[in-house]
């Protein structure tokens, strides 16, 4: 007998719609907000689903990297703010001949560079929580996910990166789509975490 995953699977897919559908709701003007809201519902989804899923099979290893995925991105974001705003704060309201432009420069300089190097870190490890689910499910999307996820987040800089991470969120839908209800027990996943 398998082990029963329906309810992870259903809570992983709806996640993983209304996350795309907050993807497009975040660039359109005036309702940016609600998909804000909406990537909230949806992350929880899905980290609902992984912890499922995880504890049923034996395995911590999906909900883990995802976590730490949103951990790195939160806690990344906060502090690259903080310098973003320190600089923006610090600049001069007169010339640029001022002696403490330079730091005000640096410091926002410094906060995009820590939110590029956040997201790539971020996209790190939510591509191994689904090349994990790939090994645990056999559902070749998982692993078509973390693929685009990860070329997508590289080349988000040169703008082509956006249209790559899009392809990784249909193929998430996709992957829950055709996640098996059931899920064969074979033995224990876990393996270290480094």
């Amino acid at each position: 007998m398998g082990i029963d995953v329906r309810n992870e699977k259903n809570f992983g897919l709806w996640g993983s719609i209304l996350a795309l559908v907050a993807a497009f709701m975040g660039a359109i003007p005036y309702i940016g907000v609600f998909g804000s809201t909406l990537s909230l519902i949806a992350f929880i989804l899905v980290l609902i689903a992984l912890k499922g899923i995880g504890d049923k099979v034996g395995d911590e290893r999906p909900f883990k990297y995802y976590l730490y995925s949103v951990i790195v991105a939160i806690v990344g974001v906060v502090f690259a703010i903080v310098f973003i705003l320190v600089g923006a704060i610090t600049l001069p309201e007169g010339g640029m001949h001022e002696p403490h432009v330079a730091f005000g420069i640096g410091m926002v300089l410094l906060g995009i560079i820590l939110i590029i190097a956040v997201f790539i870190l971020a996209a790190y490890f939510q591509k191994q929580a689904w090349e994990v689910m790939y090994e645990i499910t056999g559902v070749e999307e998982f692993q078509k996910t973390a693929k685009w996820l990860w070329w997508g987040a590289l080349t988000l800089i040169i703008l082509i990166g956006g249209i790559l991470l899009l392809i990784a969120a249909i193929y998430q839908v996709i992957a829950f789509s055709n996640m098996p209800e059931e899920l064969e027990f074979r033995g224990t996943y876990e393996r270290p975490i480094y």
